[in-house]
């Protein structure tokens, strides 16, 4: 079976949601990690060219769970 990945932008959604999945039988497979990715935002000028405005940081949580295959 294929398994889950539960991406969230906020610790307490993801934890709710492993919750949830634990609830109908499904066990972490990889552990509730936060990453993080850069961006950039650019704005346009008068001459509508593409002029850099500033960095900007997201962070977002990642765990991957399975479900446990009962015997039988």
């Amino acid at each position: 079976m294929k398994p889950v990945v539960i991406r969230r932008q906020r610790k307490h959604e993801a934890e709710q949601a492993i919750k949830d999945l634990e609830a109908r039988g499904y066990v972490i497979e990889f552990p509730l990690t936060e990453f993080a990715s850069d961006g950039k935002i650019f704005d346009r000028d008068s001459y509508n060219r593409r002029i850099f405005v500033e960095n900007t940081l997201r962070s977002y949580w990642v765990a991957k769970m399975r479900r446990v295959e009962s015997e039988g």
